[in-house]
């Protein structure tokens, strides 16, 4: 097994399955379009190291500080109902998080601070949500953010560290790792019987 993908779901808590040991194959663990509210704080020890963990178009709110602890390449929280990402603060000391994905949140500011001086998110796609400012961290402790449709892009940006950082243009598709729902939806068509 090399995916899982848990899509337009209902569920009363977090599936009891995926809190067992994972088989090594297993790449990506991905949620999409589910009625969570909540995330385990602690599956950064229940997970091995994977490509991709996504909980996207849900309705999160807020996510543990210990799920920036995953050995993961992506972790992919968008489409959710996140407004501040305080918990993004408290990255361990080294950690890396190559792709970070936030985008279509109501997300209105990043921390303004990182607890530890080194942590490291390679990217950030932030686009279509409501950042207005970039915190200085940015300038350090990213190499990109993909900020589209964002309050921050509709100004001119005077920073030239943040200007060659911040991207203002649409990402290319061809860089976003994520899992079609629209493709699922064509290959197994499931009619609502409510």
């Amino acid at each position: 097994m090399l995916s899982v993908l848990v899509g337009k779901t209902q569920m009363t808590e977090f599936p009891e399955g995926l809190l067992q040991p994972l088989p090594a194959s297993l790449l990506s663990v991905q949620f999409s379009e589910t009625n969570l509210t909540k995330l385990p704080d602690d599956l950064y020890m229940r997970w091995h190291a994977m490509a991709m963990i996504a909980f996207e178009n849900g309705d999160l709110t807020e996510i543990p500080y210990q799920m920036f602890f995953s050995p993961v390449y992506t972790l992919s929280f968008a489409g959710n109902k996140i407004e501040t990402l305080p918990t993004l603060a408290m990255m361990p000391p080294g950690m890396i998080i190559p792709e970070l994905n936030l985008e279509n949140n109501p997300l209105r500011e990043l921390p303004a601070a990182l607890m530890a001086p080194d942590p490291f998110v390679m990217s950030i796609n932030a686009q279509n949500t409501s950042l207005s400012a970039m915190p200085a961290w940015i300038k350090t402790n990213t190499k990109v953010v993909w900020a589209y449709d964002t309050p921050f892009c509709a100004t001119p940006v005077t920073d030239p560290t943040l200007a060659y950082q911040v991207m203002c243009s649409e990402r290319p598709m061809n860089q976003k790792a994520c899992f079609p729902m629209c493709l699922l939806r064509t290959l197994y068509r499931i009619e609502n019987t409510a």
